[in-house]
């Protein structure tokens, strides 16, 4: 995986995507918050770039290549990230953000398909993997459709979030599974999810 690989740039019909690059992240903290409150988890927190000039967030979560993702009318509508990067083994841990006007019209499968294409292709890795939210549906039901399967799942802490109270209400039924609470706080089921690139070229050919 040498540095030109890393910087290409690709395309489709809808969506492009590039190198991430400093005044992105102006770009990316001007996009609106999602409004749904379980929804809102998914509000992009403000990022950095640190001493070696790689993606991080304020989390202190360390992210090793960052690549921005445009429409076709060159708006910054998302990012696609790579952590837990092992090129020995040929692995790496996808992230996957999309600006709340962005969802919901299959740009985020679009450009994750065109990722995995240079991911299994050009940058020859071999497996990629994704922690996902149970009850992010819209998220895992790409993932799967993507050919991602499921190799584990764990519970995390969320805490206390004001959303919470809202698993009493039945418009919210459905994701209740995905949650459990009690007098300590609240966790939320996670997914992990792996794809191959034996299974990604194999489904590719059909």
């Amino acid at each position: 995986m040498n540095q030109q690989q890393t910087l290409l740039r690709i395309h489709s019909d809808r969506v492009h995507l590039r190198p991430w690059q400093q005044p992105d992240i102006h770009a990316q903290e001007a996009w609106p918050r999602y409004a749904d409150p379980f929804s809102a988890f998914w509000n992009t927190p403000r990022s950095t770039f640190d001493s070696e000039h790689r993606f991080s967030y304020s989390t202190g979560v360390s992210i090793c290549r960052v690549w921005a993702v445009e429409d076709r009318y060159q708006r910054l509508i998302g990012r696609i990230s790579l952590r837990e990067v092992e090129p020995i083994i040929g692995q790496a841990r996808l992230g996957i953000a999309l600006g709340a006007p962005y969802v919901g019209q299959g740009l985020g499968t679009e450009a994750l398909s065109l990722f995995l294409n240079h991911y299994f292709g050009a940058m020859q890795f071999q497996i990629m993997r994704l922690d996902v939210a149970g009850f992010n549906r819209r998220a895992v039901h790409c993932y799967e459709h993507l050919g991602f399967h499921y190799i584990g799942n764990d519970w995390r802490h969320i805490g206390s979030d004001p959303a919470l109270r809202l698993l009493d209400n039945p418009a919210y039924a459905e994701l209740r599974p995905f949650f459990r609470c009690d007098r300590r706080g609240a966790w939320v089921q996670f997914f992990e999810m792996e794809l191959s690139r034996e299974r990604w070229v194999g489904q590719s050919l059909h």
